[in-house]
Formats: structure tokens, sequence, C-alpha cells
């Protein structure tokens, strides 16, 4: 299967509109729209990762470097779709903080967590 082919199909799978994936990766649904169609076939990496994360796959699995397409659905937060590279703590009373982070501070915080004991209660 081709790549323009994995998007359309991945996003069907996930019931997604070409404008919330846009969004997700940063780009118009004209844009997806062309990426779907094969009009716009070579894409940027940076482009190829936010879409795999919005598409809940591997950038491996878009470029045919792996078969295995994982499955997953984006993250859906209060109903809608929570954009890539964001974060959201929430503290037990409710609150929460949520912000908007670069591929590097993602990476940090995401080996930072890693390292942490799991809790019990």
């Amino acid at each position: 299967m081709e790549l323009n082919e994995k998007i359309r199909q991945l996003r069907s799978e996930r019931d997604m509109t070409l404008e919330e994936v846009g969004n997700l990766v940063g780009v118009g649904k004209s844009t997806v729209r062309k990426w779907e169609s094969g009009d716009i076939a070579n894409m940027r990496r940076d482009k190829i990762a936010k879409l795999a994360a919005a598409l809940g796959t591997t950038p491996a699995y878009l470029m045919g470097w792996d078969e295995t397409d994982v499955k997953e659905k984006p993250p859906v937060i209060d109903g809608g779709l929570m954009a890539a590279n964001t974060v959201r703590i929430a503290g037990r009373d409710g609150s929460y903080v949520e912000k908007k982070l670069s591929d590097d501070q993602v990476d940090l915080i995401r080996r930072m967590v890693e390292q942490l004991p799991d809790y019990t209660d």
C-alpha cells in the first residue's frame, strides 16, 4: 500500500476529518487532501512524524519500512482531539495545566517520566 493510501485508510478508520488531521499536524485540510490524493509525495520529516502521531501509527509504517500498523487512536481530551506535542497535567483537585511543547521538550519530559517509580496510594 502506498503512503497516500495509508493516510486515507488510517484517517477513515479513525473517523477523522481532513481538518482534524491537519490541525494535529499543523497544516491545512487542503494539504492533507493532497497527501491522500498523491499530489504531494515528498513530505518533510517533521510532518511525517506528526502525521503518524495524529493517526496513531509510526513513521516507519507510513513510509513502508514496517508493515505493522499500531492501530491506536489519538488521545481525546474534553471531547476533542488533543493537539500533538501538548501535555496536560491534572491534579487530584480537578485542576490542570496544559502546554504546547517542542519536540525536544516532549523527548525530555518522556525521559523524565520513564525514570519515575510507579506511584501507589
